[in-house]
């Protein structure tokens, strides 16, 4: 069975890029198919790593149908990361174009399940559907959404959990060779953004008692938001730090970091933060690794963090609520019979998410579905084949998480 997988790839710096990089290695170790990806680019990488065989110009229609020949003729089925943004035409339409043209069973990973999408947004995952004989998505709230917002039956969709890294668990080791031996860790990673309320952290931290707590941001700005902001986010947030006299209790590490570097610091951190201050995402990279690596976990209630923190696997506080998250800082900085509690639960349930173990949940998934060739589980309305073209084809930047 040879799978090609489409979606963003390394050197993109974005989180699909990652996830379909770790994928696509976990798919591979368990399998000595020949399989491959099919990367979407933007024409900024510089030189795509052996496993990606064909590459489709985002902005260029054509070149979707070109990839559908060129899969058609070396796969037995295709894998696609599916997020709006990602790919060209108005909210990513361009994509199926591709997928009416395959000739080969599809399945889809859905990193975005909006509760209230557009009606070509609604319209463009309803035709991913059609073309689709599986899809998949990681939280079971996901699955509901996709029966109530989509209409579409929850049959043909299955729950695969985020993959996360193998973590040795050492933080002693991981906070000496990162220079932070003594101090209580509180991490949040990932793209800079307005979308995900550092400032709440910062806020927090006038109320935390601990002092020896340092926050770290480690990530840079995300290169949407570069282009039509800079840097104007970040250059906030270290004004907000250094009117609250925050300096030696907030570092701002502006770089994409490795996996190995990325390991380090969720393997040294004590508290893992994500204080995004709205509810609508239904996948997240950054908590899924914050959680493997045996962090301890503080979140606002976002669709996502609300599944995956369940059993005792992290703590909740309210949009935009500061005191909240410091009382929370507090409570686990305070008691670290607790706090070993929380990291032991995330730690527990990250061993049963590895990238080795989800990437065999794929590949017995794929193969079933390959072995089977089930008729699809659903069909479009009249009104559905029609209402892309009422749109223009501006393509709708999304942020990845």
């Amino acid at each position: 069975m040879r799978i090609a997988i489409i979606g963003t790839y390394p050197p993109r710096q974005c989180g699909i890029a990652t996830f379909t990089h770790d994928l696509y290695h976990a798919i591979t170790f368990h399998s000595n198919y020949p399989h491959g990806i099919i990367a979407i680019t933007d024409g900024t990488e510089q030189g795509f790593p052996d496993e990606v065989v064909f590459t489709i110009k985002q902005a260029e229609k054509s070149s979707y149908l070109d990839a559908a020949k060129f899969i058609n003729s070396h796969f037995d089925i295709c894998l696609v990361q599916h997020e709006y943004g990602i790919f060209g035409g108005n909210s990513g339409e361009y994509i199926l174009s591709l997928l009416e043209n395959l000739t080969i069973p599809v399945t889809a990973t859905l990193h975005t399940v909006l509760q209230h999408p557009s009606h070509v947004e609604y319209t463009i995952l309803r035709k991913l559907a059609h073309f689709s004989s599986h899809l998949i998505v990681m939280t079971d709230t996901a699955i509901e959404m996709l029966q109530h917002v989509f209409q579409i039956d929850t049959a043909m969709v299955s729950m695969i959990p985020h993959g996360v890294p193998q973590f040795d668990f050492n933080q002693f080791e991981a906070k000496r060779n990162l220079g932070l031996l003594g101090k209580k860790v509180m991490l949040t990673f990932g793209f800079l953004g307005k979308n995900k309320g550092i400032e709440t952290a910062i806020d927090a931290l006038t109320e935390v008692e601990d002092d020896d707590i340092l926050y770290i941001v480690l990530g840079t700005t995300h290169p949407n938001v570069v282009k039509h902001e800079g840097e104007a986010y970040r250059d906030i947030l270290q004004q907000k730090v250094r009117e609250l006299q925050l300096e030696e209790k907030v570092i701002f590490i502006n770089s994409f970091a490795s996996e190995e570097l990325l390991i380090q610091y969720l393997t040294a951190c004590d508290i893992y933060v994500t204080p995004y201050p709205h509810e609508n995402q239904i996948s997240s990279g950054t908590l899924s690794f914050a959680v493997g690596a045996g962090a301890a976990v503080i979140s606002t209630p976002y669709w996502y963090a609300k599944d995956l923190l369940q059993e005792e696997r992290g703590l909740l506080f309210d949009f935009n609520d500061a005191h909240g998250l410091a009382n929370l800082i507090n409570r686990l900085t305070g008691d670290h019979q607790e706090l070993t509690r929380y990291r032991n639960n995330a730690a527990s349930y990250g061993q049963q998410t590895s990238w080795n173990k989800i990437g065999k949940k794929y590949l017995e998934s794929l193969k079933e579905i390959v072995d089977r060739m089930p008729e699809k589980l659903i069909s479009l309305d009249p009104s559905d084949s029609n209402r892309i073209t009422e749109f223009t084809t501006v393509n709708t930047k999304r942020l990845s998480s």
